[in-house]
């Protein structure tokens, strides 16, 4: 049976909470703010929930398994600097993915994989790429490889204040990985998106903010929100501390912080653990 979700009261930012068709949350990937994407998954109550990854990465995420043997020695490397960017951030690559995921399991409902398997993809890609494309990317992933802390650090606050800026320099860059890695993923994620709001009134898809713009220009017959990343992190801060109180007799888990209260009527005696 579906739980059922009494939303007391939701004071994070001045937009609504209302439905709409499709509701995109913009994320990071090296972001700690898995709690904040469960959170506002819960808030929406929507009927299914979609997010920016193939089966296969799901899994692997899910066990916990780092890395692919199938892809070239460039895409391994670039994966162990998202790590080491995530890292800093007290967070782990993809974990927002599994709180958008933790959200669904909750309220038994069903989540969908939007994005196209990654791995014949990127060889691909890789196999497409000329030699002094090869040889540009492996020199620019090296340079960010051996980047101090400090420097990584501006690089993240960067894409924190202006995602949209990191996108324009990685096109400037390289313009053919854009391409495959970026502008065709939104139009097959957006593909998926208007497919799935055929079955289902209410849906939330959770995906990288480089692709919320992309994906924007593919809906625009569609109802539908955004929340961005900016909002997401300015959530996940007002959520520091946040305390969770038990209350037994009737089933409530109430949550309170300052400017954030909300409550939730619940059918899983593990919410209260999970959260």
């Amino acid at each position: 049976m579906r739980p059922i979700f009494n939303i007391c009261s939701c004071i994070w930012t001045d937009w609504s909470w209302r439905a709409h068709r499709i509701t995109l949350i913009g994320i990071g990937h090296v972001f700690s703010i898995r709690e904040t994407v469960k959170r506002i998954i819960l808030g929406k109550a929507p009927d299914a929930v979609c997010i920016e990854l193939d089966k296969i990465r799901f899994d692997a995420l899910e066990q916990g398994l780092r890395g692919n043997e199938d892809v070239p020695f460039i895409f391994k490397r670039l994966q162990k600097i998202y790590d080491k960017a995530a890292e800093s951030q007290g967070a782990s690559v993809g974990e927002e993915m599994l709180g958008a995921v933790e959200a669904a399991r909750i309220m038994n409902i069903p989540y969908h994989f939007i994005d196209i398997e990654a791995s014949p993809m990127v060889m691909d890609i890789f196999q497409k790429l000329t030699l002094g494309q090869k040889t540009k990317l492996m020199g620019s992933v090296l340079v960010a490889s051996v980047l101090p802390k400090k420097k990584m650090e501006e690089g993240i606050k960067q894409i924190e204040e202006n995602p949209l800026e990191a996108i324009k320099q990685f096109e400037k860059a390289f313009p053919e990985l854009k391409r495959d890695l970026v502008d065709y993923r939104d139009t097959y994620m957006s593909k998926r998106l208007i497919d799935i709001s055929k079955r289902f009134d209410n849906i939330v898809a959770v995906v990288g903010e480089g692709h919320i713009q992309g994906i924007e220009k593919n809906l625009k017959k569609l109802e539908y929100e955004v929340i961005h990343l900016s909002e997401v992190l300015e959530m996940s801060k007002q959520m520091s501390g946040v305390k969770v109180k038990k209350e037994k007799e009737d089933g409530v888990v109430t949550v309170k912080q300052n400017t954030v209260s909300f409550s939730f009527d619940v059918e899983y005696a593990d919410l209260v653990e999970e959260m």
